[in-house]
């Protein structure tokens, strides 16, 4: 699993994750990921598209930090899943807490939702 920081502007933080997100996947980037996300209190966008396996560690991960996120007045965004990750995710309800987006050009406009 890779984390990358595309974007850490003073408005937001734009990163990008590639791997798998099981629980090796997961227990190696959550530090790093919270660190980037819900401690800068500011909204986060995650792009997904190379992302190959989530597990339920990975949604619950998301739904801690958009909940902290939320605390702030802030939101966690997920952009771009493959279609087997963006299934994984409709099947949970993640939509309900975090939006799905196709590009940074919508999750900016989700922000302001």
């Amino acid at each position: 699993m890779n984390l990358r920081v595309i974007e850490a502007a003073a408005d937001y933080t734009h990163l990008a994750l590639s791997g798998r997100l099981d629980i090796v996947g997961v227990g190696a980037i959550e530090t790093q990921f919270t660190g980037y996300t819900a401690s800068r209190h500011k909204p986060a966008f995650v792009d997904l598209s190379e992302v190959t396996f989530i597990s339920s560690l990975a949604i619950r991960l998301f739904i801690s930090v958009a909940k902290s996120l939320e605390a702030n007045q802030a939101r966690l965004i997920l952009i771009n899943p493959q279609p087997n990750i963006r299934e994984t995710l409709r099947l949970s309800n993640i939509e309900e807490f975090i939006p799905i987006v196709t590009g940074k050009d919508e999750a900016l406009s989700a922000c302001k939702a």
